[in-house]
């Protein structure tokens, strides 16, 4: 097997198209990624869907990476947000809170708890901002895994209303983001 290249030498090489820094980053981590994620979502086979999209989303997006920032924290925190995606979309928002907890306790990445924290900050102070129809529908979409279908019903509004909250919602959480 070879040698492990530091991660300057690693992402200049991404940065630069050499398939060969790429086959070394997969090689370094992707088994680790697909353990983390199967940890998390007791199944394999989308475990590594997941990590080889967040692989393929390095490449495609590889003159964007910044050699100063660890190569293996931007896949830990793409993985991460991949799994809650995931969880969110297949109806499993029960479960987002406990896996949050989860990683909070992660050892390897020290700076993830203070990004995962400022983010979270940051999407409940945009939360917090939005007109009380647009956080009541949002929160119960996201929060509580309901369909727009039971908001709608919940609410006493139309399906149409609570798709067009839920996308101000996001909207206004994106520009809160960035």
């Amino acid at each position: 097997m070879m040698k492990s290249k530091d991660n300057r030498t690693l992402v200049r090489g991404l940065r630069m198209g050499d398939y060969a820094a790429y086959e070394d980053l997969f090689m370094q981590f992707f088994s680790k990624f697909v353990s983390f994620a199967d940890s998390i979502l007791h199944d394999r086979e989308v475990a590594k869907d997941l990590v080889q999209e967040q692989f393929l989303k390095v490449w495609i997006n590889r003159e964007n990476l910044d050699e100063n920032k660890s190569i293996q924290n931007y896949l830990y925190v793409c993985t991460k947000r991949a799994i809650l995606n995931y969880l969110r979309d297949h109806k499993q928002a029960d479960r987002i809170d406990d896996i949050e907890r989860a990683f909070y306790k992660e050892k390897e990445t020290p700076g993830s708890f203070v990004e995962m924290n400022e983010l979270k900050r940051r999407l409940y102070s945009g939360i917090s901002q939005m007109p009380e129809q647009r956080k009541r529908v949002f929160l119960l979409s996201r929060d509580e895994g309901l369909s727009n279908q039971e908001i709608a019903e919940r609410l006493n509004l139309s399906v149409r209303t609570v798709e067009r909250h839920i996308s101000l919602a996001l909207s206004d959480i994106r520009k809160g983001m960035s």
